[in-house]
């Protein structure tokens, strides 16, 4: 069992929890008895907590200071209860948090950027598994193609699987733009983006940035590169959608709990990109601990609803049927 070791001591067995604290370069241990407890998943719920606010003692401080006080303990938090998650024991409800954070972001981020799209319809449309037809349902079934393949193994964090997602995003909504690289100039709430032209290189440039700031922390980069890809705004259409699968595919990546910026707070959303782009990362950096908090509240009241009866892994069950997923949370 995934971080329960059995030790043969004056050849009787006993077992201890033992998870490596890499930030730490020791391991946090906990004797468990001469067996696993019954009572083990609850144990494990308070091994994750105290071990995220360990963690929290070895982020360091220009990184602490980057987001706002008690911001680190935060994302701690979600980080180690979405790592135990991904614990054998939890499978159901990993299953089952998978289901609704793909609904939730789906809907939110579609919905900020003009869809039309419900709740109720996304459900409806992973539930039923349809050839999409409408643009509701288009729009549900390649954002899933879209995520899945930026979860997947077959993710580079270079311009082809960028292009990718854009692609898998529009093909047969927008075909013309679909995977290409803009052709006109865009302004975003009243200000120029890159110029066409200099997109190529703005986007490889961007790269470059990431492959070199690999060690900063972690969801500090993810945020960093969302906001430098928004202001570059390499497509026509659909940036803020690329923009927000990056982001997360880069959070699990590096072992975070995935996040969802609200469609309802998409003005201050916006507004904080903008201040970014001109040098104040405050804003942003609130808003992102904002709706980190709020993703886990989010889903937390989705699932005490209990809409998704009988078949809680509605996406993993779309997944397995369309054979993307390789990586997954």
């Amino acid at each position: 069992m995934k971080y329960i070791k059995k030790k043969l001591i004056k050849n009787r067995e006993y077992y201890y929890f033992e998870y490596p604290l890499k930030e730490a370069g020791e391991t946090f241990t906990r004797y468990l008895g001469a067996e696993v407890p019954l009572n083990i998943k609850e144990l494990l719920q308070e091994y994750f907590e105290e071990i995220a606010r360990r963690t929290v003692a070895y982020v360091r401080a220009v990184d602490k200071i980057y987001f706002p006080p008690g911001g680190i303990e935060t994302v701690e938090k979600s980080r180690f209860r979405h790592r135990l998650l991904t614990h054998e024991l939890f499978s159901r409800e990993f299953s089952l948090f998978k289901s609704l954070f793909y609904i939730l972001f789906m809907l939110n981020s579609n919905r900020a950027e003009g869809s039309k799209v419900t709740r109720p319809d996304i459900e409806e449309i992973m539930e039923r598994r349809v050839k999409p037809k409408t643009i509701i349902e288009k729009e549900t079934i390649n954002s899933i193609e879209a995520i899945n393949f930026a979860l997947s193994k077959e993710m580079r964090w270079n311009e082809k699987s960028i292009k990718k997602i854009h692609q898998l995003l529009f093909w047969n909504i927008h075909p013309e733009i679909s995977g290409k690289y803009k052709q006109v100039e865009v302004v975003v709430n009243n200000s120029a983006t890159t110029p066409s032209k200099e997109v190529k290189r703005e986007i490889k440039r961007l790269l470059v940035w990431l492959k070199k700031n690999r060690k900063i922390y972690p969801p500090r980069l993810a945020l960093e590169l969302h906001w430098r890809f928004e202001a570059i705004h390499p497509f026509e259409d659909g940036n803020g959608r690329v923009g927000r699968i990056l982001l997360n595919s880069l959070l699990i990546e590096q072992g975070y709990a995935p996040v969802i910026f609200f469609s309802e707070n998409h003005s201050s959303y916006c507004n904080a990109i903008a201040k970014a782009v001109n040098g104040n990362k405050k804003p942003i950096s609130k808003h992102f601990i904002e709706s980190v908090k709020k993703t886990e509240k989010a889903i937390e009241k989705y699932r005490s609803e209990g809409i998704l009866t009988g078949g809680s892994a509605q996406v993993g069950k779309w997944e397995i049927q369309r054979g993307k997923i390789r990586r997954g949370f």
